[in-house]
């Protein structure tokens, strides 16, 4: 795909649609009114543009529940999540509040695995187009650890994600970075990209909300062995 190609089609990876519409990234609802500072936008189709929407703000929600009362966390959900609560026939409210139960002290609110990989699968195609001005190969698979989340995985899975938390915390070394989309509000949303420019290799991306609540966006390239087995 040439670059001229490339800036007229949909940032999703394998899409071949047209560009029509812009993504924001992160989206909109995460920045207060008057600090919209860091409205950075790819081009979209409608699908992909629209298909994520109701995940913004579930999302938004439970980083903001785990995240608060640190930074900004519980200004932003009072003005940008609290009012969405009973839109809808309170739908925000049900997709939270599905399968809650008591604990001692409070209340505990599962996620939704599902919308949160969704989210953050499109938000680190976002940033992977808006620094390459190239939609991530298809020859990558995309996970993401949360960090934030309480982990039912055995000891060896914790004990990784750990690892991983430790070796990517910090800006990355000289020859790993990837590429800088130009991000403004630091009180809100930060993020660092690791991996060898030109997508020679796997691309590490570390997504911090409010200063505290961390995601490990992991896109691994996979090479094929001779014969077409992968690696």
């Amino acid at each position: 795909m040439d670059e001229q190609r490339a800036g007229m089609s949909c940032y999703f990876p394998g899409c071949n649609e047209k560009g029509t519409t812009k993504e924001h990234i992160p989206p909109r609802s995460f920045f207060p009114v008057g600090e919209r500072l860091q409205l950075l936008t790819v081009k979209s189709c409608k699908k992909h543009n629209n298909d994520k929407s109701t995940n913004d703000l579930y999302v938004l929600a439970q980083i903001c529940m785990n995240a608060s009362p640190s930074n900004r966390a519980r200004e932003v959900f009072q003005e940008r999540v609290a009012p969405q609560l009973s839109h809808n026939n309170d739908m925000l409210r049900r997709m939270l509040l599905k399968g809650a139960f008591k604990v001692r002290g409070g209340v505990a609110y599962p996620v939704d695995h599902a919308r949160f990989d969704e989210f953050f699968t499109a938000l680190s195609c976002g940033l992977i187009y808006k620094s390459q001005k190239a939609p991530l190969p298809s020859d990558y698979k995309v996970s993401h650890i949360y960090h934030r989340f309480i982990s039912d995985a055995d000891a060896e899975r914790q004990a990784l994600e750990a690892g991983i938390d430790r070796f990517y915390d910090g800006k990355p070394l000289d020859f790993m970075s990837f590429g800088n989309p130009d991000l403004r509000n630091e009180r809100i949303y930060t993020v660092e990209i690791h991996g060898l420019p030109g997508f020679q290799g796997s691309i590490t991306i570390v997504h911090k909300f409010f200063g505290v609540f961390k995601v490990t966006s992991m896109l691994t390239r996979f090479v094929s062995r001779k014969g077409g087995d992968p690696m």
